[in-house]
């Protein structure tokens, strides 16, 4: 039976990022976490951390459109739904809660698929930031509004050379 061991590590964002730094949580095998923070930490490093530094790394130079990790999406069966739809999303490109809700069974579930997104503990990854309200506002997210912002921008910069904002 695998030892269960958690490994930290910490990429330092670009400058004009909201953020100082994305910290990324993983087991031996697995992704469980990447959130924004502004305080350093301590580094306890792996090959599955590494590799999702390497693959952010790359997101943010604009050289990585997909993300291919191992990774674990923690919280309710209908979470873990919204999650699978929530990949599917094309970079730079966005979807709304309510479309999301429709796509699952029910256009009254906007609000549950919004409350998913906001405890999502695999930031960019898994792209909630790519969900807006069906007026086209951005409306929640758990890295604050800027932040969904500056993501936003940047993947349509990357796709299309147009700023949305």
């Amino acid at each position: 039976m695998e030892q269960f061991v958690m490994y930290f590590d910490q990429l330092t964002c670009p400058k004009s990022f909201p953020w100082h730094f994305a910290n990324i949580v993983a087991t031996n095998e697995h992704i469980i976490e990447v959130m924004f923070s502004n305080t350093a930490s301590e580094i306890n490093k792996n090959k599955i951390t590494e590799l999702c530094k390497q693959q952010l790394i790359l997101y943010f130079s604009k050289k990585l459109t997909t993300f291919c990790l191992p990774f674990i999406s923690q919280g309710t069966r209908f979470s873990s739904t919204v999650y699978d739809e929530l990949l599917k999303i094309p970079f730079g490109y966005t979807s709304t809660y309510k479309e999301i809700a429709i796509y699952l069974g029910s256009k009254n579930k906007s609000r549950a698929v919004g409350h998913a997104c906001s405890l999502n503990k695999i930031s960019i990854i898994v792209p909630c930031h790519r969900v807006i309200s069906s007026d086209g506002g951005l409306k929640g997210y758990a890295g604050g509004l800027i932040t969904k912002k500056w993501l936003l921008n940047h993947e349509s910069l990357l796709k299309n050379n147009v700023n949305l904002f």
